[in-house]
């Protein structure tokens, strides 16, 4: 018997052939009777085409965390890094600026390349200027994300944590271009100062 069960099962599908071949064309779906948002609709008791969610339902949208997508809270620039800025966050940065930035910024983000000495009409201003550097990180990362001027927006190019990291590097490019041995941690400046002799 086990070996007539494969042609048994064999029998007992269906394979003929539907009568009608169902239409695959995109007009059978533009077509299709929707309900436009606001218009009326009979397919419900209350008449409205428009449906509240479940109650207790969650929406799927990740826009829990708003502030660090967009860099702002209740309509100002957050004004800290909303990550932990560790050396692997910086080097991630760095890596990212490189690639992204450095093209047109340099690679000191100081607006001195190939790409900006082309750039006629306006050239890619340097990122140590005070006026940038008055920039909280919410709105360095919003014009990362969104752009500025002629700079487009990089959201599609550098995901959330990248630009965060492109964030945190260039402020540490800031300190690391004004620092001094004096503003060194004892440990380093004593290093800093052995290596120099």
């Amino acid at each position: 018997m086990k070996r007539y069960l494969p042609f048994l099962l064999l029998a007992a599908c269906d394979v003929r052939v539907p009568k009608e071949t169902p239409e695959l064309s995109l007009h059978r779906m533009i077509d299709e009777p929707r309900v436009k948002a606001y218009q009326p609709s009979a397919a419900f008791d209350d008449g409205s085409g428009m449906r509240l969610p479940p109650e207790g339902t969650v929406p799927a949208a990740d826009d829990v965390d708003l502030p660090r997508k967009t860099g702002m809270q209740d309509g100002v620039w957050l004004a800290r890094i909303p990550l932990a800025v560790t050396p692997a966050l910086l080097a991630r940065g760095r890596e990212r600026f490189d690639i992204v930035c450095a093209t047109c910024h340099g690679v000191l983000g100081n607006g001195e390349s190939v790409v900006a000495e082309k750039m006629a009409f306006k050239r890619p201003p340097s990122l140590h200027e005070p006026r940038t550097k008055a920039y909280a990180p919410g709105q360095i990362y919003g014009i990362v994300r969104n752009g500025y001027g002629v700079m487009p927006g990089y959201a599609a190019t550098l995901p959330e944590d990248d630009r965060w990291a492109v964030v945190a590097y260039l402020r540490a490019l800031w300190l690391a271009r004004s620092a001094t041995v004096a503003d060194l941690p004892p440990d380093l400046k004593r290093e800093f100062v052995e290596r120099a002799r």
